[in-house]
């Protein structure tokens, strides 16, 4: 009997272990990319890769710093022009593989920008999946490190606001730093999300998904058991036309509240915690004699292709003012003298000349994130803001 046993868990483990080689030559790897971070709440895991699939498939590598891309030095060698671009999953572009992102279209459209001469931009890939202004602005601190040239803050409009706010915030990511604004004007750091059960859960449990990580067998069963798909295949990149998309399927604004000025206590405090944290943000650079911008992502009902699409999405979601978070944000930073490009017009420009939706993979098209258009259109758009911006600076 005993000898039988023997024999059965030893074919097991012999059977478990060629399973796991067998994942592994075929580079078959989910792993959890995300852990706690006392700082920020949550972070990426440094010198993780392997496949993600949220909205879409894609092959994503964390560098040792924790941020997506393959590793940069500290500090930029000579004759390059280095770009810290901080912000959410715009940037981080999980979606999307890597030479397709956000960043990395920002920095091949920049490859022949005259402004720059011979030094060549190098963009380093700072956006967190989930992070509002408060992590933004602590990211901040850390992004200087890498002695940028420039600071790129990338704000999406469609929950950067909410995510400022514990209560506007997701159920799943309210484990955050927050800023708090005080009868004073001033802002302080609320880092009370450190004595919260939710996140010292996080904390303890925290070993679980390095051992997940450790084994493609257990990323393999962790998958099943969150009954996501076991194969690493990616949707289609390119942008959907109008034509054929259903009308129909107009997908409602995570917050409708964002499209008319606030009328409630939560919202004004959301809307002006935000716009202190950026213009904060500028003028702590500004101290530094660090170059500071600001990018502006408008939300995807703003750009479905076709006036007539955004009007029947107004009317349809009882939206009162479809440009009016943009246009904000926009306003604000022109007041403050903030450089900024708001991507409204061209990402409208483009989609209304091709009927193409920007944002989104199917079925949901037209909503989430970018497509690997959306994405181009966004990186040439800031590229060649930045190179005109240096053109400019430099005569």
């Amino acid at each position: 009997m005993f000898k039988t046993i023997s024999l059965s868990i030893a074919s097991l483990l012999c059977g478990l272990i060629l399973c796991e080689i067998a994942l592994r030559l075929l580079g078959w790897t989910f792993p959890i990319f995300a852990q706690p971070d006392l700082d920020l709440g949550w972070s990426f895991r440094p010198r993780v890769s392997g496949w993600s699939n949220h909205e879409n498939t894609a092959y994503v590598q964390i560098n040792r710093f924790g941020f997506r891309g393959e590793n940069w030095p500290e500090q930029p060698a000579s004759g390059r022009f280095r770009i810290a671009v901080i912000g959410d999953s715009f940037v981080e572009s999980s979606g999307l593989p890597e030479d397709l992102s956000f960043t990395r279209m920002i920095e091949k459209h920049l490859g022949g920008c005259p402004a720059l001469g011979s030094n060549r931009a190098e963009v380093l890939n700072l956006g967190v999946s989930g992070y509002g202004t408060a992590q933004q602005y602590l990211l901040l601190h850390r992004a200087i490190d890498f002695r940028p040239n420039l600071v790129l803050l990338v704000f999406y409009a469609g929950n950067d606001i909410a995510d400022n706010s514990r209560i506007l915030s997701i159920e799943s990511q309210k484990e955050r730093p927050y800023f708090i604004e005080k009868p004073t004007g001033a802002l302080h750091l609320d880092t009370s999300f450190r004595d919260r059960d939710a996140f010292r859960q996080a904390l303890s449990s925290d070993w679980w998904k390095r051992l997940v990580n450790a084994s493609y067998l257990l990323q393999m069963l962790k998958q099943l058991y969150l009954g996501k798909s076991i194969s690493p295949s990616a949707k289609s990149l390119q942008a959907a036309y109008d034509g054929n998309v259903n009308e129909g399927a107009l997908f409602k604004p995570e917050h409708t509240e964002l499209f008319s000025p606030p009328t409630d206590d939560l919202w004004r405090s959301a809307w002006s915690v935000t716009e202190r944290l950026l213009t904060s943000m500028h003028n702590w650079t500004r101290t530094r004699n660090q170059d500071f911008a600001l990018i502006i992502i408008p939300l995807p009902v703003e750009v479905l292709p076709t006036e007539k699409q955004r009007s029947v999405a107004a009317q349809k979601f009882g939206l009162s003012d479809l440009d009016y978070p943009v246009h904000r944000i926009a306003r604000l930073a022109a007041e403050n003298e903030i450089p900024f490009l708001n991507l409204l017009s061209p990402l409208r420009t483009f989609g209304d000349s091709r009927h193409a939706f920007l944002y989104g993979f199917p079925p949901r098209i037209g909503d989430g994130h970018f497509n690997a258009t959306g994405a181009e259109v966004s990186g040439r758009s800031v590229a060649s803001w930045l190179c005109d911006r240096n053109g400019k600076s430099a005569k």
